[in-house]
């Protein structure tokens, strides 16, 4: 199955509203700051992912769209409707364009790599290859769930748009629900990297436990995170 044609699709809130369940551990301009590291290590990653055509940024704030640009993404302009129907209004947009693929992927990412999404797409494309007939034949659904498996923390879906967006509470089983429903073929996949998205304090800690050498996790430790967390210095 050909690779051709593979967006990735960034959804991105308002800075001013990054990150609040972080609030007491970090100040609004921190977690501003925090947004845009993540950010950066997701398109890093994105960067050295092989057969990736292009990358789409929908955001409504202006101030992350220009940032977006600078860093070479194509920048859609959605009005604050909730993260599904922004989703839905990007895979509209690449299916007018006749675009094969859609890979979503939250910014708050840290942790992933080139090879995480090489993985995950290779999987997508072998489960594409094989499906044959049902409703939309050679469609087909990745997930990648968090760590509890429960939120989806990447969405590979050919053709854009196959399936409705579920994310939320419970998006990982939600998404292979309507996956089954759409009569594509489906799977999910168990990434470490990708298991980690940062929301909570726990999170962040998780983070600074693994993170030894990325941008975020500079970025925390230089903050002096893991005082404010009261995580034990590492004394070796």
């Amino acid at each position: 199955m050909t690779t051709e044609g593979l967006w990735t699709v960034l959804p991105v809130k308002a800075w001013s509203e990054a990150k609040r369940r972080l609030s007491p551990i970090l100040s609004a301009g921190e977690r501003e700051a925090l947004a845009r590291s993540m950010l950066d290590d997701v398109l890093e990653a994105i960067a050295g992912a092989p057969h990736v055509t292009g990358t789409l940024a929908v955001t409504a704030d202006d101030v992350a769209a220009s940032y977006l640009r600078a860093a070479g993404c194509e920048v859609l302009s959605e009005p604050r409707r909730g993260l599904n129907r922004a989703l839905g209004t990007a895979a509209g947009e690449l299916g007018r364009r006749g675009e094969a693929t859609m890979l979503v992927l939250p910014i708050d990412l840290p942790l992933v790599t080139a090879a995480d999404l090489q993985e995950l797409c290779a999987r997508h494309f072998e489960d594409q290859g094989r499906h044959v007939g049902g409703k939309a034949p050679g469609a087909a659904v990745t997930v990648a769930p968090d760590r509890f498996r429960s939120g989806t923390n990447a969405l590979v879906c050919s053709p854009p748009g196959c399936i409705p967006f579920r994310f939320g509470d419970g998006s990982f089983h939600a998404h292979l629900r309507e996956a089954e429903r759409a009569r594509a073929a489906h799977s999910s996949v168990v990434l470490a990297n990708l298991g980690l998205d940062v929301d909570h304090p726990d999170d962040l800690a998780e983070l600074l436990r693994l993170d030894r050498s990325g941008r975020t996790g500079r970025f925390l430790r230089g903050l002096g995170a893991p005082d404010r967390l009261e995580i034990p210095r590492n004394r070796d």
